[in-house]
């Protein structure tokens, strides 16, 4: 009988590989960054909902949203196929989502605005479940594709990368899409179709490029319920930081919400949010392809991530005061966004890599692997941070009189201005707070596999 080459669950991964896994990241934000910039815009003024109806919809789909993420990932962790844990999720989920995404950006004013409103909460609220099987699973996958440390935060590292380039062919050609199809909801509707039909192949690339080599002996693990799950959160100091950094960036996406406003009717040029996301994006790509180089030089990812959401809170603050009017005022807020989306791509391309590391760490504490579990509970801080702040947004506009197409009061100015910027920097500086007070540093963690090998918890 031949012997069999034993899998190498340490193993380094090669750059082919790694850009296979990162495909999958861009293919998600053909949906994920299309929905954050763009839908409560559509909502507001193509589907022309209430700002404060919007809110609803908002907020019972990303809380839905949160729920299902912890039943997700227990569900996930609990799967056992010839093709893993997790890529079986991706397998058969990833059109279901590309169609719900087309459907969530499809509106017609001869609708009644009741049944234009249920029509929105429907397929928005589908679209976020599927996402949520797509997309929580596929960042749990690095905890099985290797134990690597440094290899996981590459694959981070590459995942961020591609997934702003994604956002830098969106911020680019959203806009001049819609505007090429005729603008309104037709517009949308097409930029929809294009970015799913783009989001097609490089799936199939991730499934087919990926592989689960990592194995947990299951007579080792201790069996618990979803509810005793949540056991493991007890003093897991780790899981508890990084889900606070989650959070606070759940809630400046809501900021950020605000953003696609403020380019409209305070600068008077909705053109400048394209360009300034493009901007964005590009010097996210950077950042997140900068922390492969990082990660090797610091003792501490949390270090890493703590400087990142300093960038982000300086350059936000700064562009708060900034005359936007002016040519100086613009030439300076192209700057602060170089800065924000260099801190954005640093932190999130540091912050994925550090998740798969809490599920070693909690294994070795509680005697519990639950990388899908921690996933998605992070991610439910994420979602939750999102419900109430972009809820919160169209509250907040509704609230200081916005009227859509119209000439804005110096009211809603303020509140574009603060949301997009000054509420972003305070929340910023929260997470930076929690990252650096980050302890699961490279010698401890390499200190935990050790032990897990000695026990023969590990390989």
């Amino acid at each position: 009988m031949a012997n069999i080459k034993p899998v190498d669950e340490y193993t380094k991964l090669n750059t082919p590989k790694k850009i296979g896994y990162a495909c999958g990241d861009f293919a998600c934000n053909m949906s994920w960054s299309l929905i954050g910039s763009y839908l409560m815009f559509f909502y507001t003024d193509i589907a022309m909902l209430n700002a404060t109806v919007i809110a609803s919809i908002m907020f019972i789909s990303k809380f839905w949203d949160a729920i299902n993420d912890p039943i997700v990932g227990s569900l996930a962790d609990r799967t056992k196929t010839r093709w893993g844990r997790y890529r079986p999720w991706i397998i058969f989920s990833f059109i279901p989502m590309l169609i719900f995404n087309v459907l969530t950006f499809t509106t017609n004013l001869e609708w009644s605005e009741t049944f234009r409103t249920v029509w929105g909460l429907g397929m928005y609220f589908v679209l976020v479940l599927l996402y949520t099987m797509v997309n929580v699973t596929y960042s749990a996958m690095p905890a099985m594709m290797t134990r690597d440390t440094e290899t996981r935060s590459a694959l981070s590292s590459f995942r961020m990368t591609g997934a702003f380039i994604a956002m830098i062919i969106l911020s680019a050609l959203t806009l001049r899409i819609v505007n090429w199809a005729g603008g309104g909801a037709a517009g949308y509707q097409k930029a929809a179709i294009i970015f799913s039909l783009l989001a097609f192949p490089f799936f199939l690339i991730t499934i087919f490029s990926t592989k689960e080599v990592v194995t947990v002996d299951e007579t080792k693990t201790e069996k618990v319920s979803l509810v005793s799950q949540f056991k493991i959160l007890a003093g897991n100091a780790p899981v508890w930081q990084i889900t606070i950094a989650f959070l606070a960036w759940g809630i400046i996406q809501g900021g950020g919400t605000f953003r696609v406003y403020f380019c409209t009717y305070n600068a008077g040029d909705n053109l400048l949010f394209a360009n300034t996301q493009t901007l964005w994006s590009v010097a996210g790509m950077l950042g997140a392809f900068s922390v492969s180089y990082f990660v090797k030089k610091a003792k501490n990812k949390g270090t890493i991530a703590g400087v990142a959401f300093v960038m982000i809170a300086v350059s936000m603050a700064v562009s708060f005061f900034l005359p936007i009017t002016t040519a100086f005022g613009r030439i300076l807020y192209y700057v602060m966004c170089a800065i924000y989306g260099w801190g954005s791509g640093m932190m999130l391309g540091n912050i994925f890599g550090m998740m798969p590391d809490t599920a070693e760490y909690t294994y070795h504490k509680y005697g519990v692997y639950a990388a899908g579990f921690i996933s998605t509970f992070i991610n439910f801080a994420l979602k939750i941070g999102q419900a109430l702040s972009i809820s919160g947004a169209a509250l907040v506009l509704d609230a200081v009189g916005y009227v859509p197409n119209a000439e804005q009061t110096s009211k809603v100015l303020f509140a574009m201005n603060f949301g997009s910027h000054m509420f972003v920097a305070i929340f910023s500086v929260i997470a930076a707070v929690a990252m650096f007070a980050y302890k699961l540093d490279k010698e401890t963690y390499n200190n935990i596999m050790a032990d897990l090998r000695a026990k023969g918890m590990a390989n």
